[in-house]
């Protein structure tokens, strides 16, 4: 409902002589930390949220934990009596409400529209009693105002990151001239060098805004999708992907001959998949690697970035999620002086994470790495990484080979994906080198069986493979929303069978917040499941075993992954449904 102004009443700005008082008095600060904030930020000129938020105050409902600005700021919202508005960017059409107002005077006034209808213009603002602006926002936007409450620092950094987008998109289709015929445009713009200049003047914008906000999104790919009558971006955000923005078929053209550019692609190819690579500074000492891939569609050309942050590298196995007798299990098998070690798993699994945290830990002076990806996505310069080339003959069986020739020590092989490299991984384990690699298998024990229907001797297989370790992500519920319910026996049992009965009392599931942007979880951790081959496996392993019998002689020596799963839902770290959807 909008609201009715009393303008005697609201032109005030907020000061920590106001705030300060008020929060003592709510209970949320103590009278020294209202000290110790006036001591230290008594003379700011900051918003008083913000110079409250630095000093780190703690917060005292939760021991450990510190008042976060949208604390601070759901705070204001209950003392103003003003409704809290969370910025979500991915739920909110940034064309439309960019064409609201004009940057220079939101950015003056320190307000953003976030929404409208025919009747009414939704904006948020960090300062509830400076609302002096808004009989002249509801002139020119021919609209009643409803105000909201949010983050002042999110309010800033919004408006910059909208109007760059509105603004790069406004001048590129002035350039081009908005032409209703976006093929006849394409066509005219690969032979004209000076209309594609222009364009990236505003497209570079684009794309920019398009890198950080994946980055600070938690993003790890970003998809530019062209469809019928528009271009999809979407980001694949904690293992799901969300559609971010959408624009016309001529912006997505260009941004995406933007990116082949950055990638060192061929612009003018757009009927054969294309890879490359991207270099990107997003933030002060933060650079970051992408992994770019297109493919021809029915509507153009599709591309896909994978984002990898160069930290990834600095990953040790304390970091992968493990628990310590697993954890020292596995380092006694990797610290081995040869053997085969595999990981299992999907696509987007953490396997190569998991891979580089073990070839970390055995780095050393005296130790020679070699590994051949595809492709190479970690980069450490402790180890020797080759990428596989098909076009001049590099794949992974013709690369052991030539590892075979540089003094190896530990070797690691991206994928078994075929019987001649199965073969090479062998006999480079027979010959006392140590090896690693992935296969795409749905648990530890289905390694086996792939291995022998790749044409690997029983004998060869028990001789060298030491151990697999298959593994998930699954997304991590939000410890701010996360509700407790009672378990729903049937899909507990859905889950655990056969290993176990037991059903818990309670567990906990997704609700969504403003902290976890609706989805109810926040961040992904790994369940995992580690088969050792004892001596009974090694018995079982003939040419026609079956993978039931395998799991027979197995069953109790080790924790199956669906039970680890248990664990972590039993613990409120996950949900039975998450499990449910990453494992089944």
């Amino acid at each position: 409902m909008a609201l009715k102004f009393n303008y005697n009443n609201s032109m005030r700005k907020l000061t920590l002589d106001e705030v300060l008082p008020e929060m003592v008095k709510s209970g949320i600060i103590g009278e020294e930390q209202e000290q110790f904030i006036r001591k230290k930020k008594g003379r700011s000129s900051q918003h008083p949220l913000v110079s409250i938020f630095e000093c780190d105050i703690p917060d005292r409902r939760v021991e450990g934990r510190t008042l976060t600005l949208d604390d601070l700021v759901k705070w204001l919202a209950n003392y103003s009596n003003t409704p809290f508005y969370h910025i979500d960017p991915l739920k909110i059409d940034i064309d439309k409400v960019t064409s609201l107002l004009p940057k220079a005077y939101v950015k003056r006034l320190g307000i953003l529209p976030v929404g409208a209808d025919e009747n009414i213009i939704e904006i948020v603002t960090a300062e509830p009693f400076d609302l002096s602006w808004t009989d002249e926002v509801s002139r020119i936007s021919k609209r009643e105002v409803k105000i909201n409450l949010a983050n002042p620092t999110t309010i800033t950094s919004c408006i910059e990151e909208f109007y760059t987008v509105r603004n790069a998109v406004s001048k590129l289709m002035r350039d081009r001239g908005a032409s209703q015929n976006p093929e006849l445009e394409k066509m005219k713009s690969l032979g004209n060098n000076t209309t594609r200049g222009r364009d990236e003047m505003g497209v570079s914008g684009i794309v920019d805004w398009l890198f950080q906000y994946a980055w600070e999104e938690r993003a790890s790919d970003i998809h530019l999708e062209p469809k019928s009558g528009v271009g999809i971006v979407r980001f694949r955000i904690d293992g799901t992907l969300r559609v971010v923005y959408k624009f016309e078929p001529e912006i997505m053209l260009s941004v995406l001959s933007r990116m082949k550019i950055l990638s060192d692609m061929k612009v003018d190819e757009k009927r054969k998949p294309q890879d490359g690579r991207i270099k990107r500074e997003i933030a002060e000492d933060r650079v970051i690697e992408i992994r770019s891939s297109t493919i021809p569609t029915h509507y153009g050309e599709k591309l896909v970035m994978r984002i990898f942050d160069p930290k990834m590298a600095d990953k040790n196995l304390d970091d992968v999620g493990m628990g310590p007798k697993d954890l020292k299990v596995w380092k006694e098998m990797a610290e081995g002086s040869h053997g085969i070690v595999l990981v299992t798993g999907p696509t987007g699994s953490g396997k190569s994470t998991t891979l580089h945290a073990t070839l970390k830990h055995l780095t050393s002076p005296e130790v020679n790495i070699c590994t051949v990806e595809d492709p190479v996505e970690i980069i450490n310069d402790e180890f020797n990484q080759m990428q596989v080339n098909k076009d001049i003959g590099i794949d992974f069986a013709n690369a052991i080979k030539a590892f075979m020739r540089q003094d190896p020590d530990i070797i690691m092989v991206g994928e078994i994906r075929d019987p001649e490299t199965a073969s090479m991984a062998i006999q480079a384990s027979l010959t006392g080198h140590m090896v690693f690699s992935t296969l795409h298998t749905n648990d530890a024990l289905s390694s086996i069986t792939r291995l022998l229907d790749l044409g690997v001797p029983p004998h060869l297989l028990n001789a060298t493979v030491k151990g697999v370790l298959a593994q998930r992500l699954v997304r991590v519920l939000c410890p701010l929303c996360k509700k407790k319910v009672e378990t729903n026996e049937d899909w507990w049992q859905s889950m655990v069978k056969p290993y176990s009965t037991k059903v818990p009392g309670h567990v906990y599931e997704a609700v969504g917040c403003e902290d976890c942007k609706n989805s109810g979880y926040k961040g992904r951790m790994s369940i995992y499941e580690l088969i050792v081959l004892d001596d009974k496996l090694r018995k079982a392993v003939k040419s026609d075993v079956e993978l039931q019998e395998l799991q027979r002689i197995a069953h109790g020596s080790f924790l199956p992954l669906r039970l680890h799963a248990a664990q972590k839902v039993i613990k409120g770290l996950t949900s039975i449904e998450e499990v449910l959807r990453v494992i089944v």
